[in-house]
């Protein structure tokens, strides 16, 4: 079936992608829970998940099967336009399977159709794409490791301090755990630097950097990138 095909597709080149943050067990278990109600038919439940739940994640499967869901009517109402908005989204990383079924139902618009299109789409990119997604993450990250206080109410920097990891549930050493979200910072500025196609930023990461690179963030996704 398609929908399987490409859903072992995305996975498995979702797994050198770096934006926007990695699916985490709760994650895979709601994706396999979706699965199921796709494929018993439950399709109502299934479109709610997919959009509600993963899509907004970044999860490019989801977005995909949001719009598939459309464009074949099952389990909310039958919109062509809405459907290939949500493909473009799910096209957003190259993925050669999403690129040929966007390309294949834009091309089956008129002008009229293509401008309703790129109208939603350029809607969908602002609020799910994953240069929006990262710079959310980016902009926690600079918070958390900006406040002079952990979670856990506990001084930064004091090596002998463990503190509790919010994404694993275990205890790790304040320098482990400020040095991990150190390089996550790093990471995302570097891909969402390299996406605008700009210069990396260098040095120390500050409220001005992310202030500018917000509103080229904010700039780039109110256009169409895609035809």
């Amino acid at each position: 079936m398609l929908p399987a095909l490409l859903l072992v597709t995305a996975q498995a080149q979702d797994a050198n992608h770096p934006a926007p943050e990695p699916a985490g067990s709760k994650t895979l278990s709601v994706q396999t829970k979706v699965e199921k109600l796709f494929e018993n038919g439950e399709f109502e439940r299934a479109y709610f998940i997919y959009r509600n739940e993963l899509a907004p994640l970044g999860d490019k499967y989801a977005q995909y099967m949001v719009g598939y869901m459309h464009l074949m009517g099952m389990g909310v109402r039958e919109d062509e336009v809405r459907a290939s908005a949500w493909y473009r989204l799910a096209a957003e990383r190259g993925y050669p399977e999403f690129v040929a079924i966007r390309n294949q139902v834009l091309e089956s618009f008129d002008d009229e159709g293509l401008q309703r299109s790129d109208a939603e789409y350029i809607e969908l990119r602002q609020e799910y794409s994953d240069l929006v997604l990262t710079m959310q993450q980016l902009r926690r990250d600079f918070n958390e490791l900006s406040s002079p206080m952990t979670g856990s109410r506990l001084p930064r920097r004091v090596s002998p301090v463990m503190i509790a990891d919010p994404n694993k549930g275990a205890a790790v050493s304040a320098d482990s755990y400020y040095l991990k979200a150190e390089l996550r910072l790093r990471n995302r500025l570097d891909y969402v630097t390299d996406a605008l196609g700009i210069e990396r930023v260098t040095g120390q990461v500050t409220e001005k950097n992310l202030r500018e690179l917000q509103d080229q963030v904010e700039e780039y996704v109110s256009q169409v990138d895609d035809r």
